[in-house]
C-alpha cells in the first residue's frame, strides 16, 4: 500500500475510533479557546482513495486569510472539477521539521540562525512537535519529533559549521520522515539555509518535490545570509541553480522569506507558522479511480462572491500528486 493510501486509511481508522469513544475521548485543548473546552474535531467521511490537500490562502500583504469557508473552494484534477467531500480549517496540531543549513557557507549567519530557531519554539503550542535536521556533506537527523524545547535548544546550539551543502537531501530525507511519522499532523519542512547547494548530491530537486508531494508536506524557506556571497555563488554556478529552493518551494505549496532584505529571521519563521495555524485542508475522491501510478494535476481555486475581493488573494497548494499503482 503506498503513502496515499495508508494516509486515507489512518485517517478512516482513526474517526472510527473517535466516534466509539465519544465524550469520553481525552483531546488537547483547540488554539483560540480556553483550555477545558472540548476541541472542534471535523468529521470526514473518507474512503481509501481519499486525496488530501493542504491549501494556504494569503492577502495581497502576505497574510494568511482565516475566513473561508468550503463553498468558497473548487478542487480540480487533470482539469475535471472534483467534488469536496472533507473540509477543515481547525488549527491542527503541528509536525514540523526544521532543516538547518550546517554547512562552511552558513557560518557568518550561524548565531542569528540559532536565535531565530530558537524564538520559534516559544511560538509553538505544547502540542506541536519538532524534528531538527541538519546537513553539510550529508543529512542528519539531529533530533526526532518532539515537544521537549529544552532538548531541542540544546541540540541547535551543538550544530557545529563544516563541509559542503547536501541540502536537497537533506529536504527529501525530512519531507518522507515527516509524512511516515505524523500522518495525523499539519507537517511542514522549514528550510533555514543560504540556499546555496553543493554541486554533488544524492537528490535532486525532482526527487525532493515528488517525497513532499507524495508525503503531503509542503516545504518553506528562511533565507540567510549575505548578498555578497550570494554574488559569488551565481559567478560560479549557472542562474537555474540559484532558484532551486524557489521551485522546491513553489511545487510543494510552500514559500520562500528572503530575510537578506532586513526581514528577521524570527520574524520570517512567525509568518510561516502562522500560515500554518490558518491553513485549510480539502479532501476528495478522485473520479479517475485507476491505480496506475500516474501523476496527477490538482488546481485549486476560489469561488468568487458578490462583495469579496477573492481574486486578490493567493493560493498555496501542491500542484499534483502521484496515483497509487494496484497491489
Amino acid at each position: 500500500m503506498n503513502q496515499a493510501a495508508k494516509f486515507a486509511s489512518f485517517v478512516f481508522l482513526l474517526l472510527t475510533v473517535c466516534s466509539r469513544l465519544g465524550a469520553q475521548a481525552t483531546a488537547p485543548p483547540s488554539y483560540g479557546k480556553a483550555v477545558g473546552t472540548p476541541p472542534s474535531v471535523p468529521t470526514f467521511k473518507v474512503d481509501v482513495n481519499l486525496v488530501l490537500v493542504e491549501v494556504g490562502v494569503h492577502d495581497e500583504h502576505g497574510r494568511a486569510v482565516g475566513i473561508l469557508k468550503q463553498q468558497d473552494f473548487h478542487v480540480f484534477e487533470n482539469g475535471e472539477e472534483q467534488q469536496i467531500r472533507a473540509f477543515s480549517h481547525e488549527e491542527l496540531p503541528l509536525a514540523v521539521a526544521l532543516v538547518v543549513d550546517n554547512s562552511s557557507s552558513i557560518m557568518a549567519a550561524l548565531e542569528e540562525l540559532r536565535a531565530g530557531a530558537l524564538d520559534t519554539l516559544a511560538l509553538l503550542k505544547p502540542v506541536d512537535k519538532v524534528a531538527i535536521f541538519s546537513f553539510a556533506e550529508k543529512p542528519e537527523m539531529v533530533e526526532g519529533l518532539t515537544s521537549d524545547h529544552e532538548a531541542l535548544s540544546v541540540d541547535l546550539w551543538a550544530l557545529s559549521p563544516y563541509g559542503g551543502t547536501a541540502l536537497n537531501d537533506g529536504l527529501y530525507d525530512a519531507a518522507l520522515y515527516l509524512g511516515r511519522t505524523a500522518p495525523e499532523r499539519r507537517r511542514a519542512v522549514i528550510l533555514v539555509s543560504d540556499n546555496e547547494p553543493s554541486d554533488e548530491q544524492t537528490r535532486d530537486v525532482p526527487q525532493v518535490v515528488q517525497a513532499a508531494q507524495q508525503s503531503g508536506t509542503p516545504i518553506y524557506s528562511v533565507k540567510v545570509g549575505n548578498l555578497q556571497h550570494s554574488r559569488g555563488f551565481f559567478l560560479s554556478h549557472s542562474e537555474s541553480r540559484l532558484h532551486d529552493v524557489e521551485k522546491i518551494c513553489r511545487q510543494t505549496g510552500g514559500e520562500m522569506i528572503d530575510t537578506r532584505n532586513g526581514t528577521s529571521v524570527t520574524s520570517a519563521m512567525e509568518t510561516i507558522l502562522n500560515w500554518l495555524k490558518q491553513g485549510y485542508t480539502l479532501g476528495y475522491s478522485p473520479t479517475n479511480k485507476r491505480q496506475d501510478g500516474s501523476y496527477r494535476t490538482i488546481e485549486v481555486r476560489l469561488n468568487e462572491r458578490p462583495g469579496t475581493h477573492l481574486h486578490k488573494y493567493t493560493i498555496y497548494a501542491r500542484p499534483g500528486y502521484y496515483a497509487p499503482t494496484a497491489p
